[in-house]
C-alpha cells in the first residue's frame, strides 16, 4: 500500500506533481471533485468524464505542454495508466469505498439515470438481482478493475490484484476511504499542502431497498478481490489517523461540525473556511500570508 504519510511528506516536501485523481464512481468522487475545484480553480483542473472518444487522454501530455493554463490536475473516470506518456511528474490519488456498498450504490444510481447497464433487451428496468445475474462484470471488481488498469467489462483474477496493489505501491501518493471521508480530506490537505476549506455532501444518498441472502452473499463473492484492496487500505488509513495525534481529533471534530453546518444551511461547493477554524489550519500547517 501507499507509504505511510511521515515518509511521504519527505519524499515530496514541496514539489507539487500533476496529480491523477482517479475518481472511482460512488466513492463520493462528485464531492470530491468541487474540492479540487477549490483548490486549484475550475480552469486548471482538466476532467474526463461522460467523453465520447478518449482524445483527451491521448493527447494529455502535448494539453499540458501547450496552452496558457496551468493545469495542476486531471480528475475524472479513467484508469491506472494515464501517466504513462507524462514527461512532468505525476502521482495518482484515489478513494475506496466498501465494495457492497458501492455496488448497490453504483446500481441504484444507474436506475435514476436509466443507463442501458440496467436495463433488458426490452429496456425494461431490471432488479438488482436481475443485474447481478445478466450484468455481473458491471458490479465486480470494478476498485481493482480500474487501478490495475483493467476495463470495467473485463473479468479480473488474482494477478491484476497483485498488479493492482504493485501499481498503489509504486504511483499512488495517498488512498482516502470514503467512510471516513474527512478524515481522509484532512490527511490528504496536511500532505500536499491544500489551503483547508469546508464543503457539502453533492450526489449523495442512502440506498434503497434490501437485498435478499444470496443475492448479498453473490454480490459479496464477485467483489473478493475488491473486498482485499479495501482492507489493505482502510487498515492503512487507521493506523495513520491514530498516529497522527491529538492535533488530527481536534481537526476532525472541528471539520465534522463544519460539515454539518453546510448540510442544514444546504452549502454544497467547496468554500474556504473561516478565520476561526484554528484547529484545523494547526494541523494542516497552514498559516496565514
Amino acid at each position: 500500500m501507499p507509504m505511510s504519510l511521515s515518509l511521504i511528506l519527505n519524499a515530496f516536501p514541496m514539489d507539487s506533481p500533476f496529480y491523477l485523481f482517479m475518481h472511482i464512481p460512488k466513492t463520493a468522487g462528485t464531492t470530491f471533485r468541487s474540492i479540487v475545484d477549490k483548490q486549484y480553480g475550475f480552469p486548471n483542473v482538466l476532467t474526463y468524464y461522460n467523453q465520447n472518444s478518449t482524445q483527451l487522454l491521448d493527447n494529455l501530455e502535448a494539453t499540458l505542454q501547450v496552452g496558457s493554463h496551468d493545469y495542476r490536475a486531471l480528475i475524472g473516470h479513467f484508469q491506472y495508466g494515464v501517466h504513462a506518456p507524462l514527461t512532468r511528474p505525476s502521482k495518482y490519488i484515489t478513494f475506496l469505498r466498501n465494495p457492497v456498498e458501492r455496488a448497490i450504490s453504483s446500481y441504484h444510481e444507474n436506475v435514476k439515470i436509466m443507463s442501458p447497464a440496467v436495463r433488458d433487451g426490452n429496456g425494461e428496468l431490471m432488479s438488482f438481482g436481475e443485474c447481478l445475474r445478466e450484468r455481473e462484470e458491471f458490479f465486480a471488481n470494478q476498485q481493482t478493475k480500474m487501478i490495475s488498469g483493467k476495463g470495467s467489462m473485463e473479468p479480473v483474477d488474482a494477478s491484476d490484484l497483485e498488479r493492482a496493489q504493485k501499481n498503489i505501491q509504486k504511483d499512488f501518493m495517498f488512498i482516502g476511504i470514503s467512510e471516513y471521508f474527512d478524515a481522509s480530506i484532512l490527511l490528504l490537505s496536511r500532505l500536499i499542502h491544500w489551503r483547508p476549506c469546508t464543503y457539502g455532501k453533492l450526489n449523495a444518498r442512502s440506498n434503497k431497498g434490501r437485498l435478499d441472502g444470496q443475492e448479498l452473499f453473490n454480490l459479496q463473492k464477485i467483489n473478493h478481490f475488491d473486498a482485499i484492496l479495501y482492507k489493505n487500505a482502510l487498515d492503512d488509513l487507521l493506523r495513520d489517523m491514530r498516529g497522527a495525534g491529538k492535533k488530527f481529533d481536534a481537526a476532525l471534530a472541528e471539520l465534522a461540525q463544519s460539515t454539518s453546518v453546510a448540510a442544514v444551511t444546504g452549502t454544497q461547493a467547496a468554500h474556504a473556511l473561516s478565520d476561526d477554524h484554528f484547529a484545523i489550519k494547526s494541523f494542516i500547517g497552514f498559516a496565514e500570508n
